[in-house]
């Protein structure tokens, strides 16, 4: 029997997605109807500072372009148009219907009729009015790639906008107009006030529908999603889709508590999952996008993960905090200030690390000398790092070809486990790795596809130089401490290892990738 770890989750980002929280019904009628009337005069003061967003995009060939350029400057974390799809366009999915999605724009060419043309150039979303000046917020995803913008409210007039600034890592945008007059902006409300369980209601324009608005309540608080990785998301299952985005999330005084970005979803569709951006952590990016158009991020060049429950055990700590570090590259800034990857991040200025996500915006938020705090060998210790800016920092790294070598001597001792080729270093590895003469360790010379080894995260050519406390020098080595991790339930082992020339360290969740069948 092997034991596998599987998820399937799909995040589709233009909106959020909630079931309506049914009425409960009360003896007295007079009840309910008190409660609809509040809500309805709370809707009639705020819905007409929630605006339709229509873009127009840019041409197919300037959008290629302009994602050429990034890729060639090293900007990965955007998403390429075959990936990206027709998002937004609710008029067309709702004329059309997703069985005539243009299967030319799956490939990344040049659609080739009109009709799929306009398809592709044309988008829609939500924003909100948030002061005097004509500022709107919306979603990053629902301006990029615009060549226009035409704001229409909900009385119908039609204004044109302006782009302030984007920032795709939060997925926020701010757009300007002249401020038409009898338009009363949204207030902010409190997001961190705010409590699972209390009731919002969300405004927006779904698949080209007129304005709409849905009821729910908060579902969760500081959720990580895969995408908008510096937001710690409200979750909601206030029935939020395409065309939503961008639209404020609301709690029932009508204060905006959230802006909704995205859903969890497998059919496409509403199915009670969605996230917003919380009011407090949205106003700081939008005060920086007005300011200056853009976010500049600080960049540690670290690979980290959490300190998981068992792994602080291995280390020597007597609770499981921090972001353990994986690997530290020489040329990034936390190596020049002397921190190595096994060493634990445990504050960064005095702010004790909570979580991934508070670590990843702790990160990206600070400037200039920065005191980083790290456990190492049973002891706390302080360094001194000055960060580099994350879009340079993203700028500069260039995917490197992983240098490849295959010893051929048939007894090298070579021995296969978790579907990993486990070679002793030789002559042959010394050489490649850059290594002194005797070095000890393993070769990860071939690999099964898809094999525990390959999930576990392991590739060719990583040379293997200690599991937990015991030396690896032997494939042996390698086999019985994992066989002992099974054996005494231990859910995690720590790999330090060799890559590119550089010191790492691998969290391998032995529960789950260790093949029950061999051992």
């Amino acid at each position: 029997m092997k034991r596998t770890l599987t998820a399937t989750l799909f995040a589709v980002m233009l909106a959020s997605t909630t079931a309506l929280v049914p009425a409960v019904v009360m003896a007295e009628t007079p009840a309910v109807a008190s409660m609809d009337t509040s809500l309805a005069d709370v809707y009639s003061r705020v819905s007409l500072g929630v605006v339709r967003i229509n873009v127009i995009k840019k041409s197919y060939a300037e959008i290629v372009e302009e994602e050429r350029e990034k890729k060639e400057n090293g900007e990965d974390f955007y998403l390429p148009p075959s990936e990206r799809g027709d998002r937004d366009d609710d008029d067309n999915d709702r004329q059309k219907g997703e069985k005539d999605k243009d299967k030319d724009s799956e490939k990344g060419e040049e659609p080739k009729y009109d009709w799929q043309k306009k398809k592709r150039n044309a988008a829609t979303g939500t924003g909100f009015f948030i002061n005097h000046d004509g500022l709107i917020v919306t979603n990053e995803h629902v301006v990029r790639d615009a060549a226009r913008f035409v704001v229409v409210l909900k009385d119908g007039r039609r204004i044109r906008a302006e782009l302030v600034g984007k920032d795709f890592l939060t997925d926020l945008a701010v757009l300007r107009v002249t401020m038409p007059e009898g338009v009363k902006p949204l207030s902010w409300g409190n997001s961190h006030a705010i409590r699972i369980g209390d009731p919002v209601f969300a405004l927006g324009y779904p698949y080209g529908f007129d304005q709409s608005l849905t009821t729910g309540v908060i579902s969760g608080k500081q959720r990580e999603l895969s995408k908008g990785k510096y937001n710690p998301y409200l979750q909601t299952d206030t029935a939020v889709n395409k065309g939503n985005s961008g639209g404020p999330l609301l709690s029932m005084d009508g204060k905006v508590v959230g802006v909704n970005s995205a859903l969890y979803t497998r059919s496409g569709g509403n199915e009670g999952l969605a996230f917003s951006i919380p009011a407090e952590h949205a106003q700081g990016i939008i005060d920086l996008l007005v300011k200056d158009g853009e976010i500049k991020r600080g960049w540690f060049g670290i690979g980290y993960t959490e300190v998981k429950p068992g792994i602080g055990d291995l280390l020597g700590m007597s609770e499981n905090e921090g972001m353990l570090i994986l690997r530290t590259p020489d040329d990034e800034p936390a190596y020049a200030a002397g921190i190595r990857a096994g060493d634990v991040i445990v504050a960064v200025n005095g702010e004790t690390v909570t979580s991934r996500l508070h670590f990843r915006m702790q990160a990206a938020s600070v400037k200039g000398e920065t005191t980083v705090t790290v456990w190492r060998d049973g002891e706390y210790h302080s360094f001194t790092l000055i960060p580099d800016d994350m879009d340079e920092a993203k700028s500069r790294r260039r995917q490197a070809e992983h240098e490849k070598f295959a010893p051929t001597d048939k007894d090298d001792g070579r021995k296969k486990v978790i579907g990993l080729d486990l070679v002793p270093a030789n002559a042959k590895a010394w050489e490649k790795l850059d290594l002194p003469q005797g070095t000890k360790g393993l070769v990860v010379d071939r690999m099964d596809k898809m094999g525990q080894g390959d999930q576990a995260g392991f590739e060719k050519g990583d040379f293997i130089t200690r599991i937990n406390d015991v030396d690896m020098i032997t494939p042996d080595d390698f086999e019985k401490v994992l066989k002992q991790a099974l054996e005494n339930d231990a859910p995690y082992a720590l790999v330090y290892f060799k890559r590119d020339g550089q010191d790492r360290t691998k969290v391998v969740d032995t529960l789950s990738m260790v093949d029950l069948e061999d051992y």
